[in-house]
């Protein structure tokens, strides 16, 4: 199970919650609050808002990289103040804090060593608002989290999370179909595929009806302004322009609904 470093506690912090307003702050605020020793760590607050899919793919691609004991509290809670579960999840060497609607569902059952359904109101604040759960629910766990508190004490266990798995479309004649599930900074578009998805042999990425070619090793194998695809460091397949943008270059935003195709070279 999870310890966490009480003399020198990490929080990640990855949410939707942009940069313009207050609710970041404030989550940081409560938990400052509750554990003043705690180290707080933005990954991101950028996240599109209402795009789980998005955060799970930065959660997943983040945790690995802080000490073992580190709680992570994820925020992108579309779902906020309805039915669904609040959730604490334990590995073998992390926490994780927030929503059950698929936002942790990177972590396979394997890894999962216990998942805590939060339900005891001693360890939130006094006053919850039906539509800020991370300020007076999930803040206030991790804070007590980061503290040595057990999982065990904010709720009953549960034996699974919700899983978040979209549809995979097929493709025609043995061609594999996914779709774009984050866009960086640089405007490069990280699909759905994982290097265990492509397929072997020779295979050839297209978006949407544009011919990317083969799987390459990086931006610098094509001319600047050309497009390429490679295995990011993530491990996920991903469309770039060469110093450039993928996302202006080909239109594509989250709502186009842009599909990435895998077909035989």
């Amino acid at each position: 199970m999870a310890t966490v470093n009480t003399d020198c506690p990490i929080i990640t912090l990855t949410t939707d919650f942009g940069l313009n307003d207050n609710y970041a702050g404030i989550v940081k605020g409560i938990i400052t609050y509750l554990n003043p020793c705690a180290r707080i760590i933005d990954v991101t607050n950028n996240i599109p808002p209402f795009n789980i899919e998005a955060g799970k793919y930065l959660l997943e691609t983040t945790y690995r990289n802080f000490p073992p004991g580190t709680v992570h509290l994820g925020i992108v809670d579309p779902g906020v103040g309805t039915k669904r579960k609040s959730l604490v999840v334990e590995t073998s060497d992390h926490f994780f804090v927030g929503p059950d609607n698929g936002l942790f569902s990177f972590l396979t059952a394997r890894q999962i060593k216990r998942v805590i359904s939060i339900t005891n109101k001693k360890y939130f604040l006094k006053d919850v608002s039906p539509t800020f759960h991370g300020r007076d629910i999930f803040a206030p766990i991790a804070a007590y989290l980061s503290r040595g508190v057990l999982p065990s004490e904010f709720g009953r266990e549960i034996k699974a999370i919700k899983r978040f798995q979209p549809r995979k479309k097929a493709g025609k004649r043995g061609a594999h179909a996914g779709r774009i599930i984050y866009i960086d900074r640089f405007g490069n578009l990280v699909t759905s595929f994982k290097v265990s998805d492509i397929p072997s042999g020779k295979r050839e990425v297209y978006i949407d009806k544009h011919k990317i070619g083969r799987i390459r090793g990086t931006f610098g194998v094509v001319k600047r302004g050309q497009p390429v695809c490679y295995v990011n460091s993530f491990g996920y397949l991903e469309i770039a322009i060469n110093q450039g943008s993928a996302a202006e270059y080909f239109g594509v935003d989250y709502k186009s609904g842009a599909k990435i195709l895998i077909a035989l070279a």
